[in-house]
């Protein structure tokens, strides 16, 4: 037997049937072959076992892999609890981030507006948030928007801009400050 085609075969594999194993149990039965196959790979941990499994899967009708793989992409692990989360957001620091925002249920908005707001960051310059579930060519084509909007007016992301336009809003507001 022949060893990886690629670095991580085995590893891929063995976490791809892993994370599908309760999906096929959960829609298919615990008595299908596919789940079975699954099973006896991840047993024995064979690659010749886990190409086995991942054929089963691969020769399915379109419409059950398709089944399959959205029931996966929607069974995922257990959320952290709220405070936990709160705590870990409560040791970044505060931040002025320029986001955009985009929903798929939300079609009134074709293209992503920018805004600033202030967040607790990670120290990360860049950072993408997608919920899972989201269509990759959905999620490809709102990120490809956002890139647009940027090249078109590069100075969405300087922070100058940002001040001359608060100062403008309020300048425009009954509240302007007299100087």
């Amino acid at each position: 037997m022949r060893e990886e085609r690629y670095p991580g075969e085995r590893r891929g594999l063995t976490l791809f049937l892993e994370d599908l194993a309760p999906v096929v149990a959960l829609q298919l039965g615990e008595n299908c072959l596919l789940h079975h196959a699954i099973r006896v790979a991840l047993r024995s941990a064979s690659l010749r076992r886990l190409r086995h499994a991942r054929r089963l899967f691969n020769h399915l009708p379109r419409e059950v892999r398709q089944r399959l793989s959205e029931a996966l992409l929607q069974h995922s692990a257990p959320l952290p609890s709220r405070e936990l989360l709160l705590a870990d957001y409560a040791r970044r620091p505060p931040a002025s981030v320029v986001a955009f925002e985009s929903s798929e249920r939300h079609h009134a908005e074709p293209s992503p507006r920018p805004e600033l707001q202030h967040e607790l960051a990670s120290s990360a310059d860049l950072r993408v948030t997608i919920r899972p579930g989201t269509l990759p060519a959905v999620a490809a084509q709102r990120l490809r928007a956002i890139a647009d909007l940027i090249e078109q007016d590069r100075r969405l992301l300087s922070p100058r801009f940002w001040r001359e336009r608060q100062l403008d809003d309020l300048a425009g507001s009954d509240q302007a400050d007299c100087r």
